[in-house]
């Protein structure tokens, strides 16, 4: 794995990758309905891999966000000194 540095604008795009993708599936499902398709045939296996690491991947950043702020405040607490 590749380590890349993040900031806020990159990841508010990468979300906006995954609701690109949200969305399309959606739709899928109202045309389906729309259209009385009940049995969609779909090769599922890996994109169910995909996204179980997809999921993984983002609650690890997400505790990795939460452990840098936590530094963060220390340090901030540490400049400002006794009160």
């Amino acid at each position: 794995m590749t380590l890349k540095p993040y900031d806020p604008e990159m990841l508010n795009e990468f979300a906006l990758r995954l609701l690109d993708l949200a969305a399309m599936m959606r739709q899928m499902a109202q045309r389906s309905r729309e259209h009385r398709i009940e049995d969609l045939a779909l090769h599922d296996k890996k994109a169910r891999e995909w996204i179980g690491n997809l999921e993984r991947w983002a609650r690890k950043s997400l505790a990795d966000v939460e452990m840098r702020i936590i530094e963060a405040r220390a340090s901030q607490r540490a400049l400002s000194g006794p009160e």
